[in-house]
C-alpha cells in the first residue's frame, strides 16, 4: 500500500474480519482469515478511471507483488 501511495494510486482495506469487528466482538482465532487480511488491500475501480489508469494500475501492481 505504501508504494502504490508513493506512485499517487489510493489502495483500501476491503474485507476486515468479521469475528474482529466490536458488534460481533468473537473471541475465536480464524488464523486463515486474519493472515488473508493482512495481505489482501482493494485497487482502485470506478468508472472515472480511463485505460490508461487502469494500465498504470497494473503495471504497477504487477511490479510491487
Amino acid at each position: 500500500m505504501k508504494k502504490m501511495q508513493e506512485k499517487n494510486v489510493e489502495t483500501g482495506i476491503h474485507y476486515y474480519p468479521i469475528h474482529k469487528m466490536s458488534f460481533y466482538n468473537k473471541k475465536i482465532s480464524l488464523p486463515v482469515t486474519e493472515e488473508v487480511s493482512q495481505n489482501i488491500v482493494s485497487l482502485p475501480i470506478h468508472p472515472n478511471l480511463d485505460n490508461d489508469d487502469v494500465d498504470r494500475v497494473i503495471k504497477l501492481t504487477n511490479l510491487f507483488c
